[in-house]
């Protein structure tokens, strides 16, 4: 395994093709490699490359805020962490090697008979892929955006996307 070299693990990040993109509407599946899309608090890497980088893990559905999947995303450096609202992008076979060349763990090695849990050991879950339940994490539902409108005569318009 090689050592956690950021510029390098940036440099896979920054091959990313537009043609490999997979979008909130669609999801890469279990034990697929991924590099992620921008994420709160680790703009451009400020904490690290390498959580831009990893394979899913286990795959919630409509756990995430606005009832998109959350996914729990294994990185270089072994750690599980959750990704809501997220887009993925796929690697060529070139660069999937090199991503891979970062990893001590595989897709292959998870062991699913064991609870895979969401911060500090809450709601676990066995299984690759698991299924909406009403027990589940609390699922932050408000709308996205919403849009008012002030016309010149004070009336307002909402407008929820």
């Amino acid at each position: 395994m090689q050592e956690l070299d950021q510029d390098g693990i940036k440099e896979i990040v920054d091959a990313t093709d537009d043609h490999m993109f997979v979008g909130i509407s669609s999801r890469p599946g279990v034990g697929t490699y991924v590099a992620t899309g921008p994420q709160a608090g680790n703009l451009n890497g400020q904490k690290g490359w390498d959580k831009y980088l990893g394979y899913v893990a286990q795959i919630r559905e409509k756990a995430g805020d606005f009832g998109s999947d959350l996914f729990l995303i294994r990185h270089p450096d072994g750690s599980l962490v959750q990704h809501a609202n997220q887009c993925f992008w796929l690697m060529n076979h070139f660069w999937l090697e090199k991503a891979k060349a970062f990893f001590n763990c595989k897709p292959e090695q998870e062991d699913y008979s064991q609870p895979f849990t969401l911060g500090k050991g809450k709601y676990p879950e066995i299984g690759k892929i698991i299924e909406p339940k009403e027990d589940g994490p609390p699922v932050n539902n408000d709308p996205l955006m919403k849009i008012t409108t002030v016309k010149s005569d004070g009336s307002e318009t909402i407008t929820v996307c």
